[in-house]
This record gives structure tokens, C-alpha cells and sequence, in this order.
């Protein structure tokens, strides 16, 4: 979601699809407190099967365009989880770690993960 933004594309909506939406609760509110964005759900749970249908529908000329098939085929539940402020708070806090912590094994100017390896290495034998 980030790396869209940030190159200009705004991410408005978001829609789970597939059985793990439906299974999954926990995962879903999670998903939700970590980007700070609601979650609609898919009306089905063969919604990814649904968008091959739409797309085929649209190829065959049913539909002149992606937009059209889905006003009419695709089905969104009543049900949205939102994110729970308290927890978005906290994984907020543990992203900006996580970036900082990424910066500097990832992207830093020191070997750190070099020598980490290296002594992994010599322990193992290889």
C-alpha cells in the first residue's frame, strides 16, 4: 500500500477475497489494524474464480470492460472490519522499528548480516 501511494496511485478500497477472509476473522482484524485501512469482504468465497469468470465475460464481449462486469456479477458482504485504533497504535510503533531495523541491515553501509553469515558459516562447516 505504501510503495503505491508513494508513487502516486491511491489505494481507496480494499476487498478480501477467497476461503481466508470467511475462516479467518482474527487474521482479517489483524490486516486491518496493521494498515490502518478497513477491509470489505468479498461476497463469495470463490470470488478469485468469480474475477476469471468476469474477465472471460469481458474477453467473449458480454461486458465491454472489467468495471461493467463487476457492477454487475461481483457482490461485496455488509460486513467491514475497521482497524481498532489501540492496536494500529502499537503496530505503528513496531513499523517504524521495522523500517529503521531494515534500513540498517538492508540498506546500511556496515556488514553486519556479512559477518553474521560468516560466523553461521564457520559454526555449520561450510
Amino acid at each position: 500500500i505504501e510503495a503505491f501511494e508513494e508513487r502516486g496511485v491511491p489505494v481507496t478500497d480494499i476487498v478480501a477475497a477467497g476461503g481466508l477472509p470467511e475462516k479467518n476473522k482474527l487474521l482479517m482484524q489483524i490486516y486491518a489494524d496493521v494498515t490502518g485501512r478497513s477491509f470489505k469482504l468479498a461476497g463469495s468465497a470463490q470470488a478469485p474464480a468469480l474475477g476469471a469468470a468476469m474477465h472471460a465475460a469481458v474477453a467473449a464481449g458480454v461486458y465491454p470492460d472489467i468495471g461493467a462486469a463487476a457492477a454487475k456479477m461481483g457482490k461485496l458482504k455488509n460486513e467491514v472490519i475497521a482497524p481498532i485504533p489501540e492496536n494500529q497504535a502499537i503496530y505503528n510503533e513496531l513499523y517504524a522499528d521495522y523500517k529503521a531495523l531494515y534500513a540498517y541491515f538492508g540498506r546500511g553501509h556496515n556488514d553486519v548480516m556479512k559477518r553474521l553469515k560468516k560466523i553461521r558459516n564457520q559454526v555449520m562447516g561450510v
